[in-house]
């Protein structure tokens, strides 16, 4: 199982699946310089990364290539088996979420266009719907029955209008009650917004059209007849601001035209009259894109603090807004470089970096001197080079040139103003895929490139760990003082950093026979802990992380017991990060504490959030360790072990575990010198356990041999080569 990383994580959840991007646009047919390429609909969409690809190209369709429609109905496929397989697996909250990804495969014009009746997506959608419902959940009951009025037959949209005015009733009698009209219908209101600000359906926007109104009819007739003076303002402040919403509303619709005929219902006000001047401007705009990036900066949510002050739906309608103008300001004008630039922040908005990568380039080929495209290239440019980098290494070393022409031109441009990230973490992201892969030696070699190039902590961090496992202590010892000698942003990076370091000189000194020099640089580690984990902005995972950290660090000391609550405490903190369960259960089994990782099995066997491969190994390593220490085995365990279906190579690990597979038929099995590792290490396992010392060694060194350094298991069989033991009882710190 590989390690996790300081400061990485799984990915996990569908979103997080749908946005780990592929190879930029692989697909796409070649065009001419100064031009965006016209991508080709796939045939089928195998699985979630190809979804995400696929995604990222149908995004830089306009809304008038022939291609929509085509590349439309794969994606749908895609989602509609999606959706079925989620129900049947009873995970509806990605349902309702794929449900939502396929509504955003028209864009909100298209939506009211000709009438597609899509049998397929209304029944995924009405299957939602009788889930949600069922749990007395009106949100994704509502907007399931939006995709059923909208895509269904008259007899479905029947049937789905049916089910939305009983769900509005139903908010309607559970919200909190008022005897005053101006108040009543907030929950409904916010729930309406909702729906819309994600699907701007004609529907959806009549009916919320429809509650503003008469809702400002009533703050009318209150603010015109109320003696209550505090009433009566709110009254008035809530006539005020209906023609601002409304206006939201159908420029999230992308309906110029609807604005103005809902907008005539109402009287407005003085900054409303101001935005509809906007408005006209912008749907006149001949000239230049100036007017309609006008507008679209009005509703621009650029404070990152807002969300802490504004209901999500409020900014994912503003971002949709942008979003629409962009493309209206794209379309017009396509050699405007700041409508290619807002269009590329709204599609990073959704995720779509690809997407938003191609426009950043079209920006900077139609001007190269605004430093924001720079910067947001190269800040979208690393993203999507970590996540294809996870997905296809080849793929990501493939744009290594790409990058390295990137960053020369941006510093020639920008030498006053460094671009990051730069190409020292492009180089550390490739590095540490290579390291993750085996390839040790190739990662050390862009390691060293890198910081030859611009020092950077973890590319530091990453060339001590090789080295050090290397047996290489003193290079290992250089790389982590270079570290320490670093200069930092901010103290919580600088504390982070020094604390790393520390912890590997220690463990260096460790290695080198050196108790009291490793002693000195644990106790200054453990000062730097307490005040890393003591400080006030630390957010809940890098304190669960630092909590690891000191319960290592403690443990090593000879404080068991404390290093033990630490790693407990991590765990309440982190809720639910793989790392918190992992990283602490790992260094337990190592050496030797049944009792302890037993705890941490049993918390995350209830756990719906942690995954069961996960899960598994930790069944894994205890079922192990019990047969060593001649302890009855745990029911859970084995219970576990015995009802385990999953992926293919963990099911295969345990089938070998409970002695139902040979060790010969597993190593077949193995795809690759990570698995080929596993297959090594747990054989020898049960070789040392059985008293065939010689054959558990031999195959202990070639786990070794495989240089999967990243791997629990590598580390695990250098341990036990280098004690010439596999502890039989809780091994002491040392």
């Amino acid at each position: 199982m590989r390690l996790f990383l300081s400061g990485t994580s799984p990915l996990t959840g569908w979103l997080a699946l749908v946005l780990a991007a592929a190879p930029l646009l692989p697909a796409c047919a070649r065009a001419p310089r100064g031009e965006l390429q016209a991508p080709e609909a796939p045939k089928s969409i195998p699985d979630l990364d190809h979804f995400a690809l696929a995604l990222n190209q149908f995004a830089l369709l306009p809304e008038n290539s022939p291609k929509r429609a085509e590349f439309r109905r794969v994606l749908l496929d895609f989602l509609v088996r999606y959706i079925d397989k989620t129900l049947d697996d009873e995970r509806p909250e990605e349902a309702v979420e794929a449900l939502q990804f396929a509504a955003g495969l028209w864009r909100p014009s298209e939506l009211r266009g000709t009438r597609e009746i899509e049998p397929g997506l209304c029944a995924a959608a009405h299957r939602i719907y009788v889930a949600a419902a069922r749990r007395g959940n009106e949100s994704p009951a509502l907007f399931a029955a939006a995709i059923e009025q909208q895509f269904g037959d008259d007899a479905v949209r029947k049937r789905a209008i049916a089910s939305w005015t009983e769900i509005e009733g139903w908010v309607v009698r559970n919200s909190p009650f008022s005897d005053e009209p101006v108040l009543r219908h907030e929950e409904l209101e916010e729930s309406l917004e909702e729906i819309a600000a994600d699907f701007p359906a004609p529907f959806v926007v009549q009916r919320l059209t429809d509650l503003y109104v008469a809702r400002y009819e009533a703050a009318i007739e209150v603010a015109s007849s109320s003696e209550n003076l505090e009433l009566g303002l709110a009254a008035r402040h809530r006539a005020e601001v209906t023609g601002y919403l409304v206006t939201r509303l159908y420029l999230r619709a992308d309906d110029f035209d609807g604005a103005g005929q809902a907008l005539a219902r109402v009287e407005l006000d003085m900054p409303t009259r101001k935005l509809m001047e906007y408005l006209d401007s912008a749907r006149n705009a001949k000239k230049s894109a100036r007017p309609l990036l006008e507008l679209a900066r009005q509703f621009l949510p650029d404070d990152e603090d807002m969300s802490e002050r504004i209901p999500p739906a409020f900014l994912t309608q503003g971002w949709g807004i942008v979003e629409n103008l962009a493309r209206r300001a794209v379309q017009r004008f396509p050699d405007d470089p700041f409508a290619h630039l807002l269009l590329a922040r709204a599609l990073r908005k959704q995720g779509l970096v690809d997407a938003a990568i191609a426009h950043l380039r079209r920006t900077v080929e139609l001007k190269e001197d605004i430093f924001d495209a720079w910067q947001d290239l190269a800040s979208m440019q690393q993203t999507s080079l970590e996540r294809i980098a996870a997905i296809d290494l080849d793929a990501a070393l493939a744009r290594m040139p790409q990058l390295e022409k990137f960053h020369a031109r941006a510093v020639e441009l920008w030498r006053d103003r460094p671009i990051r990230p730069g190409l020292a973490e492009a180089q550390y992201t490739l590095a540490e895929a290579l390291y993750e892969q085996g390839s040790v030696d190739r990662a050390k070699d862009l390691l060293q490139r890198s910081v030859r190039g611009e020092p950077q902590p973890a590319a530091l961090d990453l060339l001590g760990t090789i080295e050090f496992k290397d047996g290489k202590v003193a290079e290992a010892r250089r790389h982590y003082e270079t570290l320490l000698g670093l200069p930092f942003d901010n103290q919580l990076l600088r504390l982070r950093w020094e604390t790393q370091g520390r912890a590997q000189l220690a463990a260096i000194a460790r290695r080198e026979g050196k108790a009291d020099e490793a002693k000195q640089e644990m106790q200054t580690a453990l000062r730097q802990l307490n005040k890393l984990i003591a400080f006030p902005s630390i957010p809940p995972g890098e304190r669960a992380s630092r909590l690891i950290d000191r319960g290592k660090l403690l443990f090593h000391m000879g404080d068991v017991e404390q290093a033990v609550a630490d790693f407990r405490q991590a765990r309440d903190t982190a809720d639910g990060r793989a790392e918190a369960y992992a990283e602490p259960m790992i260094f337990l089994v190592s050496h030797g504490y049944y009792e302890e990782a037993l705890a941490i099995f049993r918390a995350a066997v209830p756990r719906e959030d942690l995954r069961g491969s996960l899960k598994l190994y930790f069944a894994l390593w205890l079922h192990e360790m019990a047969a060593r220490q001649d302890r009855p085995q745990d029911p859970g365990v084995i219970a576990f072990l015995e009802a385990y279906k999953g992926e293919r190579w963990p099911t295969r690990l345990a089938e070998h575990a409970r002695g139902k597979l040979s060790f010969d038929d597993l190593l077949r099995g193995a795809s690759d010198s990570g698995e080929r590792a596993e297959a090594y290490f747990y054989e020898a396992l049960r070789r040392w356990r059985s008293g065939n010392t010689a054959g558990a060694k031999e195959l202990m060194r070639k786990v070794l041999d495989t240089r999967r350094m990243a791997f629990f298991e590598y580390d695990m069989a250098q341990s036990y080569l280098e004690w010439d033991d596999l502890p039989a009882k809780a091994r002491a710190p040392r």
